[in-house]
């Protein structure tokens, strides 16, 4: 059996997923960041993204691909926390809504001008309607 860490993720509204993970890969604010068991400490803000696990359950490596919203990843040598704002799986998206979603945001961000938290927050908008698109293989 490969080398795993407790891995939790969590959403303001509930515990997305808690269990061991041999791999957890998130988009941090510098580019996508891998940890694997026994990693130095860390800690990074996440920017909207596609977060990748392998996790273990019933003793069987599986995939975790989620799409997540803003939020923090913290890791330690024995555990990994990721903690967002959203997290939704492939089930729950929903393709022409995730378009709409992305050009909503853009035309407001155009709209925004020189109001930079305006822009930034619609520019999450777009990162993460984008990233429920990568997501189910449509962007």
């Amino acid at each position: 059996m490969a080398t795993t860490i407790p891995f939790t993720l969590i959403t303001p509204t509930k515990v997305i997923f808690e269990g061991n993970a041999e791999l957890v890969i998130a988009v941090t604010t510098e580019g996508e960041e891998g940890i694997l068991p026994k990693h130095a400490p860390f800690l990074s803000a996440l920017r909207p993204g596609v977060l990748r696990a392998n996790i273990v359950e019933a003793g069987a490596s599986q995939r975790l691909e989620l799409a997540t919203g803003e939020g923090f990843m913290q890791a330690l040598p024995e555990r990994v926390t990721v903690l967002v704002d959203r997290a939704v799986g492939f089930e729950e998206v929903d393709i022409s809504q995730a378009r709409q979603e992305q050009s909503e945001a853009s035309a407001r961000q155009k709209a925004a001008g020189t109001d930079g938290a305006a822009f930034a927050r619609e520019q999450a908008a777009i990162d993460f309607a984008v990233a429920k698109l990568r997501l189910t293989g449509h962007q």
